[in-house]
């Protein structure tokens, strides 16, 4: 968040890693992976140096953004296999396994590591419920199915106000954490927060901010 408002960043992981699994497919079907040139072009690839890249930067983002307004970062405490229901159309299991580690215990690691560098302090909240409760009265969020994999804005039961799914859950992430700040109700970044997916040359958050405002 960036004073008080929510913002989403794409790390477009997924895509590195569907990216770079398709090209090694077409390198090295029909040839041994041990082979000189196949082992030469997969180098050529970068996808982990693509990846730690990502991480490297989100991380300093994040933790610097902590480290000036004297605020604590807050993650959620996934459990190793958590994540794993959302990439299940992915049919390769290994593959599947690869996104999940990628997506998030990688980034977890990255933004612990900036954060001991920095001594920003790090709240691990459980996230069970975050995204399908409502913060403000405490009731369930229908999601409507909407041709998605999976609905990102849903109904709150109760003051039928819209909520986008991430957003919802970065409330509620903040509220268990021990935050108390009001909630804003049915404001625009509720139900369709600004997604930024060029950021990775920023040099802070609010100039993600400030840059999106001017498109």
């Amino acid at each position: 968040m960036v004073d008080g408002k929510p913002i989403l960043l794409e790390t477009n992981t997924e895509r590195i890693t569907l990216g770079y699994e398709y090209r090694k497919k077409g390198i090295s079907t029909g040839k041994s992976t041990k082979d000189r040139e196949v082992k030469r072009k997969l180098k050529r690839l970068r996808e982990k140096d693509k990846k730690a890249d990502v991480r490297r930067k989100l991380a300093k983002l994040v933790v610097v953004e902590a480290f000036k307004s004297r605020s604590a970062v807050v993650l959620e405490d996934l459990p190793r296999n958590t994540p794993e229901h959302m990439v299940k159309d992915v049919r390769d299991k290994q593959l599947r396994l690869r996104i999940c580690r990628s997506a998030f215990s990688s980034m977890k690691s990255a933004i612990l590591e900036k954060a001991g560098e920095f001594g920003v302090p790090v709240i691990l909240v459980n996230p069970s419920h975050t995204s399908s409760t409502c913060p403000v009265h405490g009731t369930k969020i229908i999601y409507r199915p909407d041709g998605g994999d999976a609905p990102r804005v849903g109904v709150c039961e109760g003051g039928k106000e819209r909520w986008h799914r991430d957003v919802v859950a970065l409330y509620n992430l903040r509220k268990r954490a021990g935050d108390v700040s009001p909630v804003p109700l049915g404001s625009k970044e509720s139900h369709d927060p600004p997604t930024v997916s060029r950021w990775l040359r920023a040099k802070s958050l609010h100039s993600i901010v400030i840059e999106d405002k001017m498109k």
